[in-house]
């Protein structure tokens, strides 16, 4: 009994060592998202720090070391997206991964992947069929509600939701395409957001039935022109997320079909992906936008390898689609259909290769309808993002 009241009178003599928070910066920097936010319910001091501007734009700094798929069966009556994480935890930091590992930790309530777009580590969707879509963060799981949006005749209408980033003023933006009237929307995504109607553009277009992408704060989609005149010819729209304004700028001269043409982000800059003869051929074009200014581009073909001819023969006649690029020039072909076992392909542009990965984990009811089921599946890029989005 006295020694405990001694031990207690020896800690209130000692006085309290105070931590400088630069110090407490550099250590909650090098921790993994989910430590973070456990520390972000300790205290209110720590939670301000970890919210802040500041402490997201240091996070952004260190690349992240996860991977994130989301999978839903359209014909899987749960409407579930499953999130799956790689590297394997059997593979080393060193090894390329060959699979990802569904966590199922990280289901969530069913998302749209049809359009989907990631954008700073954010899943986000694209096309929701009558209804606001929404925006999800997998690091921090939070999934953000947009606000209801009206057209000028009050009516809800399907639109085509496009998602960009400014680095120069930091902000994220949503610009809404409608359908079937000739209107344009812009949402900023900040506390108190609503909708606001852009300018008319000189140009009437109907939006083409895939994601767009944002780089160097400009977004970039495809849409039909002349939709009332049914040429159905497919243009490029760019929109600028500063000033916001829209722009055309002429496709390169391709046929354009909606599961062999896929705009991507290559060295920085806007990319068509046109892998039309992949399958047979192992050859795809890649149309660079060298000049955005002048509008120019430039083409580059890449063969692949013989020895890796067999992963594109699909002669079972699946198919594959591209749904998703990574900063480091890869790209992920994914099967239009769900087979199993299931597996995607990874397509290194830099050093012009492919490799196999296997996608362990897959819950047996999604196989229980048949062999062959609709799947929609979207990859994000290596960044996590611990930013709250408000609106």
């Amino acid at each position: 009994m006295g020694l405990s009241l001694k031990s207690k009178r020896l800690r209130q003599a000692q006085p309290e060592i105070q931590i400088p928070m630069e110090l407490v910066t550099e250590i909650l920097t090098s921790l993994p998202t989910k430590s973070l936010m456990r520390f972000n319910c300790v205290s209110k001091l720590l939670s301000s720090l970890i919210r802040s501007q500041y402490f997201t734009n240091r996070i952004h700094k260190f690349p992240s070391q996860r991977l994130y798929m989301c999978l839903s069966v359209r014909n899987d009556n749960r409407k579930t997206v499953i999130l799956s994480s790689a590297p394997d935890a059997t593979t080393t930091t060193t090894t390329p991964s060959t699979s990802f590992v569904v966590n199922h930790e990280l289901t969530i309530p069913y998302m749209n992947l049809r359009n989907m777009q990631s954008l700073c580590g954010f899943m986000c969707e694209g096309n929701s069929y009558f209804r606001m879509p929404r925006i999800y963060n997998p690091a921090t799981r939070q999934l953000v509600n947009l606000p209801t949006r009206y057209s000028d005749s009050r009516q809800k209408s399907r639109a085509f939701y496009y998602f960009g980033h400014d680095p120069v003023n930091n902000q994220y933006k949503v610009c809404s395409i409608e359908v079937q009237n000739p209107e344009h929307w812009v949402l900023v995504l900040k506390p108190g957001a609503s909708w606001k109607k852009a300018a008319p553009t000189s140009f009437d277009f109907c939006p083409y039935p895939q994601p767009g992408i944002s780089i160097n704060g400009v977004i970039y989609y495809m849409a039909f022109a002349d939709k009332y005149k049914y040429n159905y010819i497919v243009m490029l729209v760019s929109f600028d997320i500063g000033s916001e304004e829209f722009e055309t700028i002429q496709m390169p001269p391709i046929e354009v079909t909606s599961d062999k043409v896929r705009l991507i982000e290559y060295d920085g800059k806007l990319t068509v992906f046109e892998h039309t003869h992949l399958m047979e051929k192992g050859k795809v074009h890649l149309w660079v936008l060298k000049d955005v200014g002048n509008k120019e581009w430039s083409r580059k073909t890449l063969v692949l390898k013989h020895s890796q001819f067999h992963l594109v023969d699909f002669d079972r006649g699946i198919g594959f689609d591209v749904k998703g690029t990574s900063q480091s020039g890869k790209v992920l072909l994914i099967p239009k259909y769900f087979c199993s076992p299931l597996h995607i392909l990874c397509y290194d542009l830099q050093s012009n290769d492919m490799r196999k990965i296997d996608i362990k984990g897959i819950p047996e009811h999604c196989f229980s309808n048949g062999r062959y089921e609709f799947v929609d599946l979207m990859f994000m890029d290596q960044s996590e993002s611990i930013l709250y989005l408000e609106t």
